[in-house]
């Protein structure tokens, strides 16, 4: 029994000694991300002192025309004006896309992609 109750308490200070030290490895780790953040804000902060002058705004630039996209024999422009729309709403930003060419898929590949897309 009294060696139970030793082996209790050596493994009891050793899982001590361990949390101890994980801990204070995370708090040295905090206070060096602390102290790294200290530095790059007074780093930022003398960069941004010199320039009180603001520049003036460049002009815009003027905006390109997009050329018409070539479209294959039989598509139809509403077919072209929702595969735009398609690819418009998956973008999800405000920059203006330019659609180049619409052609239709071969079935050897249309029956490749179905393959990869619809595997499970």
């Amino acid at each position: 029994m009294n060696n139970f109750l030793s082996v209790l308490v050596e493994s009891g200070w050793v899982t001590l000694i361990g949390l101890f030290i994980v801990f204070l490895g995370l708090i040295i780790l905090v206070l060096c991300i602390f102290a790294m953040n200290a530095l790059f804000q007074e780093r930022k902060s003398k960069k941004a002192e010199p320039e009180s002058v603001p520049a003036p705004a460049p002009a815009p630039a003027p905006v390109p025309t997009a050329p018409a996209p070539v479209v294959e024999e039989g598509i139809a422009p509403e077919t072209v004006c929702a595969i735009a729309a398609a690819i418009a709403a998956m973008d999800g930003s405000n920059k203006s896309l330019v659609i180049r060419s619409i052609h239709r898929a071969s079935a050897w590949k249309r029956v490749a992609r179905n393959e990869q897309v619809y595997r499970f």
